[in-house]
């Protein structure tokens, strides 16, 4: 089957309103947008089904049966395409917080964040591994790092202390959703070997030289990578907290 020009790739929806008259065309801006949109949902299924080696632009002109040099006209290369798929996961954490109730502390506004953001960073791993380190400048990030700070504003911290707070809390989540990305991108069986180190190397350690580890072993084998991020970002928390009063 030929491969699809950029214009059989756009569907003939936008054309007519729903009772089948006709409605106004996009225009040529909308229309690269939409397209933007389909080759970025077409990325995030084809790296959560082959991982992060899977996403690459020719591989994406498959999924979309459209010759890979149609994508080159919708992103400068494949680094765009990784921020686009930045952003992307940006809306979804944004779409997940909602709106800052009037009477809801920094603290709990700051929650709230970290919990949507593990949601949506574990949801899909071989995105989240290969985007967590970026910094997009895009309009969903303007909108997540203005409602950050702002709660951190709201603390009472001078802006060096209030930023300094904002990236430990920033950094924080997202170096930790990356190391669970990236155990959960492992192969299963890679996977399970190194899930069960504790049990299997760990718990048989002779008590003469390891009587700590062998005490806490149940602890240490049972413990889960979701209580260490809400255990940190409480850490965060706190320390912001004591840096409000001190300055106070």
């Amino acid at each position: 089957m030929a491969k699809k020009t950029a214009a059989k790739a756009q569907t003939t929806a936008g054309r007519r309103s729903g009772d089948g008259t006709a409605a106004e065309r996009p225009t040529r801006r909308e229309s690269r947008e939409l397209r933007q949109e389909a080759a970025v949902s077409a990325a995030f299924r084809l790296a959560e089904r082959e991982g992060i080696a899977g996403l690459s632009m020719r591989r994406l002109g498959q999924e979309l049966d459209v010759d890979a040099t149609i994508l080159y006209r919708l992103f400068r290369d494949k680094d765009e395409l990784l921020l686009a798929l930045a952003e992307r996961t940006i809306r979804m954490i944004l779409d997940g917080t909602g709106e800052t109730p009037q009477d809801e502390s920094w603290q709990d506004t700051l929650r709230r964040i970290a919990e949507d953001t593990w949601l949506v960073q574990t949801r899909y791993p071989a995105i989240t591994a290969l985007t967590f380190a970026r910094t997009t400048g895009g309009p969903a990030e303007q909108r997540l790092v203005e409602l950050i700070l702002a709660a951190f504003a709201r603390s009472g911290l001078a802006p060096g202390p209030a930023v300094l707070h904002y990236r430990t809390y920033v950094d924080t989540m997202l170096g930790l959703c990356a190391h669970s990305a990236a155990l959960g991108s492992l192969d299963p069986e890679v996977r399970e070997k190194d899930e069960t180190t504790w049990t299997r190397v760990y718990a048989r350690l002779p008590e003469v030289g390891h009587p700590v580890t062998r005490t806490f072993i149940d602890e240490l084998s049972s413990v889960t990578p979701k209580a260490i991020y809400d255990n940190a970002v409480e850490a965060v928390l706190a320390a912001a907290e004591r840096a409000a009063v001190a300055a106070g």
